[in-house]
């Protein structure tokens, strides 16, 4: 985000922020454990899982393997729980081991932005299923997953608009594609996790961590090899441009 940013800009952030704030609220007020020792443990976890990000080519923001943690929390948690675990992550993501010093807007945007889609996320894994008759961890996970997808991804690629004036269609079909085989992965993950446990016993669910790092390895390089080759195709172009403007000389 530059400097100066524009009018939109910050009020769509302040406009995530309210959301987030009503969302917080309710979690608040909605706060009731069934067992806190598993949960301080699951945040723990998730909040390492937060420090494993990548930083996607072309923006200035970073994915982590928290979402994982955040699905299997709609499963097995509440929903102050599994906000609390939405917001611990998008801090730990935004402020752990930067490359530069983060702004205060990008962070405050970054947790609003994970409060916001892990509370949609949790009501709307909650309300469809419903709505349709279906009761089960699969479903519960599929349109979680969906819902945090679809609306992560659009509220990143609007303010990236908003903030840099690129085109919205663009800016989130790049976004999508870079992020959705991050995501698919992570949320099948989520699945067999979650229906290994039962739905009771988070303990099971705690082996997404070991899975998921050689997912997170793998993407990272795969995504530096891109970069890389991108890199390689730019270098080539520009050689055989120079060589072709020398020989006409």
């Amino acid at each position: 985000m530059e400097e100066m940013m524009p009018g939109p800009a910050k009020i769509y952030i302040a406009l995530i922020a309210s959301v987030a704030t009503a969302a917080l609220t309710v979690a608040v007020y909605r706060w009731n454990p069934e067992n806190f020792g598993h949960f301080v443990l699951f945040f723990a976890l998730a909040m390492v899982a937060s420090a494993m990000k990548i930083r996607l080519p072309g923006f200035k923001t970073t994915i982590s393997i928290n979402f994982v943690f955040i699905l299997v929390g709609i499963a097995l948690f509440s929903f102050g729980e599994t906000v609390l675990i939405g917001l611990g992550g998008a801090l730990v993501q935004s402020l752990w081991k930067t490359q530069s010093r983060p702004k205060l807007v990008q962070v405050l945007f970054n947790a609003a932005c994970l409060t916001v889609c892990t509370a949609a996320a949790f009501w709307t894994s909650r309300a469809v299923p419903a709505k349709l008759g279906l009761s089960s961890i699969a479903v519960t996970i599929v349109v979680g997953a969906c819902a945090y997808v679809l609306l992560n991804t659009g509220l990143v690629s609007l303010v990236i608009t908003l903030a840099e004036q690129r085109s919205l269609r663009e800016t989130w079909s790049s976004c999508y594609e870079w992020t959705f085989p991050y995501f698919l992965v992570g949320s099948a993950v989520a699945g067999l996790a979650s229906a290994a446990s039962h739905g009771t016993n988070p303990g099971v669910a705690l082996l997404v961590i070991p899975v998921m790092y050689f997912v997170y390895v793998y993407y990272r390089m795969h995504i530096a090899r891109v970069v890389l080759e991108n890199i390689s195709s730019v270098s080539q172009e520009r050689d055989t441009v120079l060589a072709g403007a020398s020989q006409g000389r």
